[in-house]
């Protein structure tokens, strides 16, 4: 259920990196080529570390400096470095192997085979010093990659094989479907009835409607009635990794259908917020065919989801609608009604939260705006649409430098230079407080002034 609002997390911090720059860089830890990384720690038979990242060159790897001791230890005992993954590359290894949408630190053994994932930032001091500690007990123990020898060797007794579907949880990579299927092929009918075996093999991310998800829901009546009462964050973690495995497949496969596919599962999930469900049906075959750069599908899919996805919804009334999702208040996709006691609830409430809602809604206008940029170069009644749906990331978000730099992007691709020109010199004196980023505004600006942009 959560997977709209990580979709939108995406977007946002995309964004993010240029409202809010870093103001300096790290020396230490340079940016690499992961496949090269991996060549050093195959040859000096070292484990790696890396930070890993989707934003851009400025994009600083630790909370303050990095103590002497650290570096010390990441220069000696491993082969380290900064890898900045953009989001379009697919094909990626770290995108084939894991899911990514927020900076990691990944320490894994010679071949590439995790041995610690840590997701939230660490000052380049004590906590540094103590993860690498951490890292190198943890790889004296049974590792994942240990454990894969053995399953490459042809072993395959379940506790190897649950112990591995195990790992591929806790470091949230994607599961091997040949492993999982060997798995579920040693399980008994009661076993499979067991509602704990059964989401345990729902967590371990079945690509939708795949054999193993259907054998994991043998008992569909029982995992029905019973996964309801499941904690909500645990439902969304089981919906998400099932969402985004699938997703990973028909970029694996270039199966467009099995993109159809999980937006259906997603939609599904969202129950009964139609809203967030339909936008979230529409997002995986739309993100499919922009990563699988077919220009003429993008364009006409996406300029009817993010007009009917976002511009065409008052921020307020999706606030509304997950209120009563929240609140387990029953409504239809045509009918909701709060009584007076909900009603109030929700005024006091909808106030503090409509900045997420305005933030959401412009951070995705934004990025809208931007791919109809990057795919469409000649027509103007499309670049017409991104205009309109600029305007209104504008109207909610008038001081964010990077929306009016957007803006003047579209202006002059029509020719409005004289508009594009006016917006570009908003968007310098907006960022102004942030020095690299200002600098690049203002280079934009002599652009559009000698019209050569």
């Amino acid at each position: 259920m959560n997977h709209f609002k990580l979709q939108s997390a995406v977007l946002i911090f995309l964004c993010w990196v240029f409202v809010y720059p870093a103001v300096a860089q790290h020396t230490f830890l340079q940016k690499e080529d992961y496949l090269q990384l991996l060549e050093r720690a195959a040859k000096e038979n070292k484990p790696m570390f890396l930070v890993v990242h989707q934003r851009d060159d400025q994009f600083i790897p630790f909370r303050g400096s990095v103590s002497k001791k650290a570096k010390d230890i990441l220069s000696t005992q491993f082969v380290s470095g900064v890898v900045q993954v953009d989001r379009d590359e697919f094909d990626h290894p770290l995108q084939r192997a894991f899911y990514l949408n927020k900076p990691m630190y990944l320490v894994t053994d010679k071949d590439g085979i995790p041995v610690l994932r840590v997701d939230k930032a660490v000052d380049g001091g004590a906590e540094l010093e103590r993860l690498l500690d951490s890292a190198n007990t943890l790889s004296k123990a049974e590792t994942l990659g240990k454990l894969t020898a053995q399953y490459r060797k042809g072993m395959r007794q379940q506790s190897l094989l649950n112990k591995i579907l195990r790992y591929n949880q806790t470091f949230d990579q994607y599961t091997d479907q040949q492993l999982l299927s060997d798995y579920i092929a040693q399980l008994t009918i009661e076993q499979l009835n067991n509602f704990e075996t059964v989401i345990f093999l729902l967590s371990c991310g079945p690509v939708y409607n795949s054999k193993s998800y259907l054998l994991a829901r043998t008992n569909n009546k029982m995992v029905d009635s019973l996964y309801s009462y499941l904690p909500l964050p645990v439902r969304k973690k089981i919906n998400n990794r099932i969402i985004q495995r699938t997703f990973r497949e028909s970029l694996d496969k270039k199966n467009f259908s099995l993109a159809q596919e999980v937006g259906y599962f997603a939609y599904t999930t969202w129950m009964p917020n139609h809203l967030r469900g339909s936008n979230s049906q529409a997002f995986y075959p739309l993100e499919y065919k922009r990563l699988m750069k077919d220009s003429l599908s993008y364009v006409r899919m996406a300029r009817n989801y993010y007009d009917q996805s976002f511009y065409r919804v008052d921020p307020d009334s999706l606030s509304r609608i997950d209120f009563a999702q929240d609140r387990q208040i029953q409504f239809s996709r045509n009918r909701l009604l709060l009584d007076s006691a909900q009603n109030a609830e929700f005024k006091s409430l909808v106030g503090k939260g409509r900045k997420y809602y305005e933030d959401e809604q412009a951070n995705n206008l934004n990025y809208g705006a931007q791919q109809i940029l990057a795919f469409e170069k000649n027509n103007p009644e499309v670049i017409f649409d991104a205009i309109r749906w600029q305007k209104k990331t504008i109207d909610l978000k008038p001081d964010v430098p990077a929306f009016r730099y957007t803006m003047a992007l579209l202006l002059y691709r029509i020719g409005f230079y004289a508009q594009a020109e006016a917006e570009q010199q908003k968007a310098v004196e907006l960022s102004k407080p942030y020095k690299l980023y200002h600098k690049k505004m203002q280079s934009v600006l002599k652009q559009i002034q000698s019209r050569h942009l």
